[in-house]
């Protein structure tokens, strides 16, 4: 790990202590709509890294889930989620992290996911490896046959869900089994060290993903944000991944039967 990735990994970790704060946890709002909550520790933390990580890198910026900051002026971009998977937080079900993604001239350069539940430290830097508490990690090699699948149902817009379970029926029928655990930056910190093989997603935002996107390519695996060129960092997405580069190839053509093409067109 370089300098860099471990000092980004302390801020994260000193980060966490807010996560232990039951008062913070108790003190919810919601956004959006009746199942996009956001609490007084998503807040704190993402006030917390805001003030901490851009002195790491001078003149870097933030794109923050939380209070608004969307800055993506910098050749260096933070890219925060402060607690993903707020709703299994809330119900403290042990399936929340925190997850900071480094961005290099439109390119996801270094990832950092947290999870303090377990006090496992993800994070993987392009062109240098990706490591599970300074261990390195690589995806496996299982075939599509015995792969595992995380994915969801587009909870915060369930108008797509439809084709979401259609893709998660044909994935089902010849692959092992499924996951669901609320959390995208964990299931593909998950897919990153080897522990599952395939992930779609309907509609995500870069801070759901942008630490994984760089971990998953250090590690050795495919990930795309589904008709898309790079990362977006104004606008939802669909996004696929996978642990080799045929089970990616046979996840694409099953996702695009059924998403020919992005079904919304909103910007943040």
């Amino acid at each position: 790990m370089t300098e860099l990735l471990k000092k980004i990994a302390d801020i994260v970790r000193d980060a966490s202590r807010i996560m232990t704060d039951n008062e913070k946890r108790a003190r919810i709002t919601q956004k959006g709509n009746a199942s996009n909550y956001v609490t007084e520790a998503d807040t704190g933390i993402q006030q917390y890294l805001s003030q901490r990580l851009p002195s790491l890198i001078p003149g870097s910026t933030i794109v923050g889930e939380e209070d608004g900051q969307l800055d993506a002026s910098g050749r260096y971009i933070w890219v925060i989620d402060p607690i993903d998977g707020t709703s299994n937080f809330i119900r403290d079900l042990g399936l929340s992290v925190i997850s900071v993604g480094l961005i290099h001239d439109g390119k996801p350069y270094i990832g950092v996911i947290y999870h303090p539940y377990m006090d496992e430290m993800y994070c993987g830097e392009v062109g240098l490896g990706a490591f599970l508490n300074d261990k390195p990690i690589h995806v496996s090699d299982r075939d599509f046959a015995h792969s595992h699948l995380c994915s969801a149902m587009s909870l915060y817009d369930k108008r797509y869900a439809k084709p979401c379970f259609n893709i998660i029926e044909k994935v089902y029928s010849q692959s092992d089994d499924l996951r669901r655990l609320g959390s995208a930056a964990l299931e593909l910190a998950l897919l990153a060290a080897g522990k599952v093989e395939l992930y779609f997603e309907m509609r995500v935002f870069a801070w759901d993903v942008a630490a994984a996107f760089a971990m998953i390519i250090a590690a050795g695996g495919y990930i795309e944000c589904l008709h898309e060129d790079g990362l977006p960092l104004d606008r939802p997405f669909p996004i696929i991944a996978a642990n080799t580069e045929e089970n990616f190839k046979k996840l694409k053509e099953i996702v695009v039967s059924e998403v020919p093409q992005t079904p919304y067109s909103e910007r943040i």
